[in-house]
């Protein structure tokens, strides 16, 4: 017999019910497993992880901004690169 084992967070999830969940069917291992990894991977897109390292520690506006443009330097130079892959 499948156990159904609910594992709830604060934060609301998409399908419009309170916490992320995910089901856990059936008794083995493997089963709790891969309930584990999709849970996993449900915090990842969710961003709640990301968000609780970011709340961390404060950030002033103009360390932040400074990081985004690094970030779209870097971005921009990927795609540079990539196109002179290509040609």
């Amino acid at each position: 017999m499948a156990k159904k084992v609910r594992v709830r967070t604060m934060a609301s999830s998409r399908d419009g019910d309170f916490g992320l969940g995910v089901k856990v069917h059936g008794d083995s291992p493997a089963d709790f497993a891969k309930a584990l990894r999709k849970f996993k991977r449900k915090i990842a897109d969710s961003g709640i992880l990301k968000e609780i390292k970011d709340r961390e520690h404060y950030t002033k506006p103009s360390d932040k901004r400074r990081e985004a443009k690094k970030a779209a330097r870097i971005r921009q130079l990927k795609a540079i690169k990539k196109q002179q892959d290509l040609f």
